[in-house]
């Protein structure tokens, strides 16, 4: 029995693809294990700033120190390639390569074109039909005995040198020892023809890592701020068909999911060939507002649809009207802020000023029954001064979020920002608004949970570790995690009555044991 392991390091959309190579291992007979030695460790990579590189280039050089071979794909791949590369990774699959294409040709080669696959415990298995004269070069003593045509070693063997320096060739590192045939990729609904993670499969098994299952529908973005690197890896703007998120979020429905969270690299430019606002046309919104009623009239049984990240120039007075029409639809909103300064927006290069994000937060109070709000805040970005972060303190308390994402800056080769090193900001400095900012979201959160003491709410079961607890949790609607006594099983939707309230947690009582099952909406 072969096997496999997948690391993912960053983003939803970094998670949700990392179900999808998972799915394609599965399908050629690889079955995922978490523990103990594995024939393929794939590393799916993040490189959103500097620290998310360097935990990916440390996570592959201990994985290629195993036994067994190392897949590294991501953004840190498509960004780094060469130190991948140098680093002794076995496959490196970029954003720029049809991920599915070549993972899939890679599997089936290597089953057809080795005689022998040492596995992680040592044991080997014979395959027919391998000629001993044809195997070309030296393979170490984890390595598979391959021919020409196996993917995983000779290649990159021959290119990095016993794991020394990379020569200067395409990144793309199979073109000239294999016979791919030009990728067939997705279109999307600007009418480009993309490749990368694009043509991986739709899901239709359940993940793993949470009971909620993310769905990408969008891919790519142009809009350049200046503290990101991803318009360089992924720059081509993609929407997934609606009648494909719809079988898609059938398949994960039957699967067990009851809550999807709809994500992609810029949520609010689904439908659209650009990110930039002053390109786009036809209504903003309109895309993703079109996608929210197929959803929530298509799918029997979905029961939660949550929205990963919006700005002010997504949330519109229409697209607010349709999710409000929709029970489906939690209201839960994340709202990335990021600084509360027009100047430091300005210098980020986002495309809202202070008065956009309160006139959005005006906008979804005034539509929903107590939303709660989540958010990101960059502190310490190039030129923050005290009266730059108290004007970001000044939408945090207007705002209330009952949590915050608050980070420090973080200097990513080849973006702007990072060249701005005049003006970075101390880590000391740095390091106490991220206090305050934490401080202000925990007295938030309990102030918030509070006023629903007394009413009930909806939970979905989260995994838990110990079986014999009768403690189960989950979270609600509304985002916050409820603790309650039982024995419901993970995934399972239940109503709890919150009867108490901690600065951390929130505890409540079951009300009946499960909820009944649910059609799509008229």
């Amino acid at each position: 029995m072969r096997t496999f392991s997948i690391q993912t390091l960053g983003c939803k959309v970094n998670q949700y693809e990392g179900d999808q190579i998972a799915q394609v291992l599965r399908a050629h007979g690889l079955v995922e294990t978490k523990d103990g030695p594995v024939d393929i460790r794939v590393i799916n990579t993040c490189s959103v700033t500097s620290a998310a590189a360097k935990d990916s280039r440390s996570l592959t050089r201990r994985s290629v120190n195993l036994a067994g071979k190392t897949i590294v794909t991501g953004c840190w791949a498509t960004s780094d390639a060469k130190v991948a590369e140098q680093l002794g990774a076995d496959v490196v699959l970029t954003h720029h390569d049809d991920v599915a294409k070549k993972l899939s040709e890679l599997l089936n080669h290597w089953n057809v074109s080795q005689k022998t696959f040492r596995h992680s415990d040592n044991t080997t298995a014979a395959v027919e039909g391998f000629h001993p004269a044809r195997a070309t070069g030296a393979v170490s003593a984890s390595s598979m005995v391959a021919t020409e045509l196996d993917l995983f070693s000779l290649p990159l063997r021959e290119r990095v040198g016993d794991r020394g320096a990379a020569s200067d060739s395409s990144a793309t590192i199979y073109d000239k020892h294999l016979p791919f045939t030009p990728a067939v990729s997705r279109r999307g609904r600007g009418g480009q023809t993309h490749t990368g993670t694009h043509s991986l499969p739709l899901l239709n098994q359940r993940q793993s890592s949470h009971q909620r299952a993310f769905l990408k529908i969008q891919d790519g973005c142009d809009a350049h701020c200046t503290y990101c690197i991803i318009p360089q890896l992924r720059p081509g703007l993609w929407s997934k068909p609606v009648h494909d998120v719809v079988r898609e979020a059938r398949q994960l429905v039957d699967a067990g999911h009851q809550e999807l969270i709809l994500t992609g690299i810029f949520l609010g430019a689904y439908g659209e060939s650009t990110a930039l606002r002053r390109r786009q046309e036809g209504p903003t919104g309109s895309g993703i507002g079109e996608l929210i009623d197929a959803l929530c009239t298509q799918v029997p049984n979905l029961r939660r649809v949550r929205l990963s990240s919006l700005e002010p120039g997504d949330l519109t007075s229409e697209l607010i009207a349709t999710l409000k029409s929709h029970p489906q639809i939690v209201p839960h909103f994340h709202l990335p802020l990021q600084s509360g300064s027009d100047l430091l927006l300005k210098r980020m290069n986002r495309q809202y000023t202070r008065d956009d994000f309160i006139q959005m937060i005006d906008r979804v109070n005034e539509a929903f029954d107590r939303p709660a709000l989540t958010t990101d805040i960059i502190v310490g970005f190039p030129g923050e001064t005290a009266d730059e972060f108290a004007r970001t303190l000044e939408i945090v308390d207007r705002a209330k979020f009952i949590h915050i994402h608050a980070f420090s800056f973080s200097a990513r080769p080849g973006t702007a920002a990072a060249r701005w090193t005049k003006d970075f900001v101390r880590g000391p400095v740095v390091n106490e608004r991220i206090a305050i900012l934490n401080a202000l979201a925990r007295a938030f959160s309990e102030r918030y949970r509070t006023q629903f003491i007394g009413e009930t709410v909806e939970v979905l079961v989260e995994q838990f570790e110990d079986p014999a607890t009768v403690v189960r949790h989950g979270r609600c609607e509304r985002y916050f995690d409820v603790y309650f006594e039982g024995s419901h099983p993970a995934g399972e939707s239940v109503k709890v009555r919150i009867d108490r309230v901690t600065p951390t947690r929130t505890f409540g009582v079951q009300v009946r044991r499960s909820l009944p099952v649910l059609a799509a909406t008229p």
